[in-house]
């Protein structure tokens, strides 16, 4: 038998009004992903955590430059 060509739905003419609606929702979406991500909450506590520790024992100890500069002459 004789093979029939396939039939294609019509392409519709209308345009929509701002072609970029559905790439603002796509974009959100993963910025809410990537921000509730657990692993990425969890890396950035230990590194906020670790710098308000250095932080600390800089504002503490502000003279630990020098003493590591003396030993250093050793």
């Amino acid at each position: 038998m004789k093979q029939l060509p396939l039939r294609h739905e019509p392409r519709s003419l209308v345009k929509t009004a701002n072609p970029h609606t559905g790439a603002l929702a796509i974009a959100w979406d993963r910025l809410v992903t990537t921000i509730t991500d657990p692993d990425l909450m969890t890396v950035t506590a230990v590194s906020v955590i670790g710098l308000l520790i250095a932080l600390n024992l800089m504002l503490r100890f502000p003279d630990v430059g020098a003493i590591i500069e003396q030993y250093n002459q050793f």
